[in-house]
């Protein structure tokens, strides 16, 4: 045998030792890959399903948002209603308090011109007779409102 023959039966055996030593880890790298196939197969039936329930999901996410859209239609004159309401009164308490202040000065003024003239006994009682009746005649007018005043 001359030198060219030695050297390929050294590259040989060492060729057939090298894949005798790769043999195990090349079935364990045919079974990852084998498991691989298997689970990239199962992945459009699970993409499937989840698609299928994303759908059912943003459905029944559209159905209650319009359930909801509807129910605020529905009460939405309701609290136009109430914030009129709101106004009338805010406006009724305000007219009602000018009439209030207007009475109370009146009745400053009365109790003043009592005190100045020092009305006593009859006078007194007479002048406070002519106070009620006056009350009595301005509370039994009606209350005008002026919506124009923004004294409030």
């Amino acid at each position: 045998m001359d030198w060219l023959g030695i050297g390929v039966l050294i590259i040989g055996v060492v060729f057939a030792v090298l894949v005798f030593l790769l043999i195990k880890p090349i079935n364990k790298l045919s079974d990852t890959l084998d498991d691989v196939q298997k689970t990239t197969n199962q992945l459009p039936g699970l993409l499937n399903d989840v698609s299928i329930k994303t759908t059912e999901l943003l459905n029944n996410g559209n159905s209650t948002l319009q359930q909801v859209n509807k129910s605020v239609k529905e009460i939405d004159p309701y609290f136009e209603i109430i914030g009129d309401l709101g106004e009338a009164s805010h406006e009724l308490t305000t007219s009602a308090l000018h009439k209030a202040t207007e009475w109370k000065s009146k009745t400053a003024d009365a109790q003043q011109f009592a005190q100045d003239k020092k009305y006593a006994g009859i006078l007194g009682l007479l002048s406070f007779i002519r106070f009620l009746k006056e009350r009595k005649r301005t509370s039994t007018t009606t209350i005008d409102m002026d919506l124009t005043d923004k004294n409030a």
